[in-house]
């Protein structure tokens, strides 16, 4: 086997650099040609304390009122959703609260954040406190005071 010349190293480096150069230009093609997209990213929260409400459905419509996607926001109260360039109608439901709908407007390669502050609805009392994670204080109690009793003090 011979020595490879510096020609052919040469020739292997253009070869490289002109495929390189080929897919880049393809690739911007690509994207330059594709239609623009943007995000929405909602986030929704009671009116009175702030506090997220996890569970709320959205619909992202069109201007037109056609379903493009149903979301449902995560335990901080938010949901995010990659979409074309254009004009929706977002609308928010959760129990207990009275539904808002928005108009938002999503610009290429931009997030668009909407924010919504659902007030309870009139005839609705406000949820009990949840119970199911704590215990009562005097079942705590009793239970260090067997402990105790157990050892003699």
């Amino acid at each position: 086997m011979g020595k490879a010349s510096f020609g052919s190293f040469q020739a292997v480096i253009s070869l490289l650099a002109g495929l390189a150069s080929i897919t880049g230009a393809a690739y911007s093609a690509v994207h330059f040609l594709k239609p623009g997209t943007g995000e929405i990213r909602i986030v929704v929260r009671t009116e009175k304390g702030r506090r997220p409400l996890p569970g709320s459905a959205i619909e992202v419509l069109t201007a037109d009122d056609a379903l493009v996607t149903t979301l449902t926001t995560g335990d901080d109260g938010s949901a995010r959703q990659p979409v074309r360039v254009g004009t929706y109608r977002l609308r928010v439901a959760a129990a207990r609260f009275e539904p808002q709908t928005r108009d938002v407007r999503v610009e290429q390669a931009t997030a668009a954040d909407v924010r919504f502050d659902l007030a309870r609805h009139e005839d609705t009392p406000p949820a009990a406190p949840d119970r199911s994670r704590s215990r009562p204080v005097s079942r705590g109690v009793g239970a260090a005071e067997r402990f105790f009793r157990r050892l003699g003090l």
